[in-house]
């Protein structure tokens, strides 16, 4: 399955929204008319778009809705993907993705890891035509980014010391640091980076193309090791 060289290629997992794809409007959009459908009408886009990066969509209905009641907020999870294909027009890939990736899998493995289900992570991979770029995608809506990160490292084989996380939330920066690879942060659609950069990143990205440089720094310093 796997035939790059083992001993020298990287594996770089990303998340998906915010890191690849400009999902703000969307989600925004989405979850306005969900909340309304619901009789929720005092939460505005600017609220919604605050919280876009928070990689926790259930904590964020548990909040607009303020119940955490399962079965009202499962419902409103459901509406909300009831509606993505309404505003799928409103989602798009950063503008150098495409380039980046296309270069990144000529010599290194690619991995996602996703708050989204499995079913919704390979839908959009297929919308946007990007799916045979990545060697494993894993939705985790029912599972840790850390077990996922873990998941892809052991079925690729490759060590702690070649992997990257590219992320654009805390959630993702911790979620490296607890599988022991590199955290990269993606700064280039956050709402509040000050916040975010708490987390300590171990790089911070201002655009997806700075991977590289990313990449050789820890290929230098794994060579001083």
């Amino acid at each position: 399955m796997f035939s790059k060289n083992i001993d020298t290629s990287f594996l770089v997992i990303f998340d998906f929204d915010g890191v690849l794809s400009d999902s703000k409007e969307a989600y925004a959009n989405q979850m306005i008319e969900t909340l309304e459908s619901f009789s929720v009408n005092n939460v505005s886009i600017e609220d919604v778009k605050a919280r876009s990066g928070n990689n926790d969509q259930r904590s964020d209905f548990i909040d607009f809705l303020q119940t955490d009641n399962p079965d009202i907020v499962n419902s409103a999870m459901n509406k909300y993907v009831e509606l993505t294909e309404k505003y799928s027009y409103l989602r798009e890939l950063f503008p150098d993705v495409i380039d980046v990736l296309e270069i990144l899998q000529e010599n290194n493995y690619l991995g996602m890891v996703s708050r989204k289900s499995q079913e919704r992570l390979e839908y959009w991979l297929r919308h946007f035509k990007i799916t045979h770029f990545f060697d494993i995608p894993i939705g985790t809506l029912e599972n840790t980014k850390t077990n996922a990160i873990k998941r892809i490292m052991e079925k690729i084989n490759i060590p702690k010391s070649r992997t990257l996380m590219v992320g654009d939330a805390e959630f993702d920066i911790i979620s490296a640091k607890g599988a022991g690879v590199y955290s990269v942060l993606a700064l280039y659609d956050v709402v509040e980076p000050e916040k975010v950069l708490k987390s300590e990143p171990d790089y911070c990205i201002n655009n997806l193309s700075e991977i590289f440089n990313v990449i050789e720094e820890i290929k230098q310093k794994n060579i001083q090791i």
